[in-house]
């Protein structure tokens, strides 16, 4: 009869065991890690339970925490990729999709030596704050976030104090306007789920965080 119990046991904690970290959701955050995603936070699923939402550079993405698969948000594409090494071929392919040829040209006559490029110039804070506006819009569901959004900065001091915090972080560090999009993403999906008068100052909060995650990782 003990070895029976015994049996049983064992079977439980290798189960355990399988779903901690064979589970396809936890190999996904094993592989994405691996390609320099970042883990940024958690969102309701429609069906129960929490997503994962990762970002790197101005991707966002979302893995399904029932199947597993990866939804690429930001570009947002309709079908799931059965995990990241589908998506980075996507992103691959799409990025060296060839331009047009032209045509063979005559050799052009020669120019006078150009003077030397003095580099991009830094967006001021305003452009920068519309181009993550731009970005929010494009996003699944971007129009009701872009508009939570700027009535919560036009409501709240916290919250427009964090927002406005975390896009001069952004500029300063050279860290794009659709990973700062993706941060509002996922501070306003944890609106949800949070209760209280104090809400608006807990989803600053979450800006907050994002703006020192930003430091950590850009100084590290």
């Amino acid at each position: 009869m003990m070895w029976m119990v015994g049996g049983a046991l064992v079977l439980l904690i290798a189960r355990f065991l399988w779903l901690g970290y064979f589970h396809r959701v936890n190999a996904m955050s094993r592989q994405a890690e691996l390609m320099n995603w970042i883990d940024i936070g958690r969102v309701s699923n429609a069906n129960g339970g929490k997503d994962i939402l990762l970002a790197r550079n101005e991707r966002g993405v979302r893995i399904d925490w029932r199947t597993g698969e990866v939804w690429l948000m930001n570009p947002k594409v309709a079908e799931p990729f059965a995990d990241f090494l589908a998506v980075e071929r996507w992103l691959t392919l799409r990025d060296m999709a060839p331009a047009a040829k032209p045509a063979e040209a005559a050799p052009a006559p020669v120019e006078p030596e150009p003077t030397p490029d003095p580099g991009p110039v830094r967006d001021s804070l305003p452009v920068f704050q519309q181009k993550v506006d731009d970005c929010l819009a494009k996003a699944e569901g971007g129009q009701e976030l872009l508009e939570t959004k700027q009535a919560f900065e036009a409501g709240s001091e916290p919250y427009l104090e964090a927002s406005t915090e975390l896009s001069k972080v952004a500029l300063e560090l050279d860290v794009s306007p659709g990973m700062v999009a993706t941060f509002h993403i996922s501070a306003l999906a944890a609106l949800t789920e949070t209760t209280g008068a104090d809400k608006l100052e807990r989803v600053a909060a979450s800006l907050q965080a994002a703006a020192r995650q930003i430091r950590a990782s850009v100084t590290s």
